[in-house]
């Protein structure tokens, strides 16, 4: 009997971000920055791979105030200054 591992679709990061224009703000970034394995749902990016996400540390440009972003391996917040 095989185990399945439901891990392999949950994304390692969501980055929250409280803005009114959120959904096209991360999707503009995505697109602009050519960012591979994640997804926008709303206010929610979903990433899935780590190099995306240091690409989102280094790369985002608006308000770091209006960030929060989720470890779901680990399961806690990061706060990035």
């Amino acid at each position: 009997m095989s185990v399945i591992n439901t891990r392999a679709v949950e994304p390692l990061y969501i980055v929250i971000l409280r803005n009114q224009q959120a959904e096209s703000l991360l999707k503009n970034w995505v697109r602009e920055h050519r960012v591979e394995h994640t997804s926008v749902n709303g206010n929610r990016l979903m990433i899935h791979h780590q190099n995306a996400f240091d690409r989102f540390l280094l790369t985002w440009s608006h308000n770091w105030d209006l960030v929060t972003v989720w470890d779901t391996w680990n399961r806690r917040h990061i706060y990035v200054n």
